[in-house]
């Protein structure tokens, strides 16, 4: 695997988002009940039935079932966003075997007057972003930091790559974004030297197909590694018949990653999960949360599944990961 690490301004790539972001509210130290954060614990648990292989419907019969109410495709935009004020990003690629040989872009963001060894949260993206989408001013999650840290806590770098459309598992086509993840940026993090990141226990954050690759991520790294996840509307499907060719390639696929039957691997990582109450994930969310034990933090509030609402949360999400990586 080789490496590019040099420092270097950041080229503002395409980001995706579906609208602009909405004035930042008052950074709070704790979840707030303004955002509805709650313990899910009265809801019922939500059990998935037991799938045959002669239960599964084609690839097009699934896809022509998708309800639009369960759609993560965010629109690409023709013009690139720019990347929002605040501490400089640190850019570079390297050759991912596990991406199938192609250059993969990074992006790492330390606060500013912060100096030595920080932890870090890695950024998984949404569908149709990239590894600078979570730095443009729709999101602008290192001014977010910024402000955490100048508050007087304790700092952290965010860390993000480029997944593409992978959905962070491995696929049909021999690439596999989760190992990537895992196998090669994560190391390149802890032995860079110009960066100066600790991985020994990290935190992890995505939102929307973003968001079930952290928690994917989350299961398989488990705790003590894992100090926290906080994720934004995560892209699941409840139902081994009905989901997008583009998020699993089979059923077979469907059975080996979803994450419903998976909840007892997060019973020792500390959790935060945020959602729109109109975001087309709302209700197969509540029903994974659900079957969560010890129940997760669980934010809501009116919005849907756009960087308004991501943008809105971000604060809450900044101030969950650094408390728990200050542990």
């Amino acid at each position: 695997m080789s490496t590019d690490h040099r420092p270097n301004a950041a080229t503002p790539r395409a980001d995706p988002a579906s609208d602009a972001p909405s004035a930042q509210p008052n950074r709070r130290a704790v979840l707030a009940s303004a955002l509805g954060v709650s313990a899910i614990g009265a809801l019922s648990a939500f059990s998935l039935s037991s799938c045959s292989r002669s239960d599964a419907v084609t690839v097009d019969e699934r896809r022509a079932a998708v309800p639009r109410s369960a759609d993560d495709e965010l629109p690409i935009e023709t013009s690139p966003a720019p990347i929002a004020e605040g501490p400089k990003l640190i850019t570079g690629s390297f050759v991912s075997a596990k991406m199938g040989g192609r250059p993969t872009r990074w992006a790492v963001a330390r606060p500013s007057g912060v100096t030595g060894t920080l932890p870090v949260v890695v950024v998984l993206h949404a569908l149709n972003t990239n590894e600078q989408s979570i730095f443009t001013n729709k999101l602008s999650v290192q001014t977010v930091l910024q402000e955490y840290v100048d508050a007087g806590n304790a700092p952290f770098a965010i860390a993000a790559v480029d997944g593409a459309r992978n959905y962070w598992h491995a696929r049909a086509d021999g690439t596999d974004g989760g190992a990537m993840v895992l196998d090669e940026f994560i190391p390149m993090l802890a032995s860079n030297r110009e960066l100066d990141l600790s991985t020994d226990r990290l935190g992890l954050f995505g939102w929307s197909m973003g968001g079930y690759g952290a928690l994917r991520l989350g299961a398989l790294l488990g705790a003590p590694r894992v100090a926290a996840i906080a994720v934004s509307s995560p892209a699941l499907w409840a139902d081994p018949n009905n989901f997008p060719q583009r998020a699993f390639d089979s059923f077979d696929d469907y059975q080996r990653n979803s994450l419903f039957g998976q909840q007892r691997a997060f019973d020792k990582i500390p959790l935060l999960i945020t959602i729109g109450s109109s975001d087309q994930f709302y209700t197969y969310t509540r029903q994974w949360a659900a079957g969560l034990h010890p129940p997760a933090a669980f934010g809501t509030a009116a919005g849907g599944h756009t960087n308004r609402y991501w943008r809105s949360v971000l604060p809450d999400q900044v101030a969950f990961l650094g408390r728990e990586l200050a542990r």
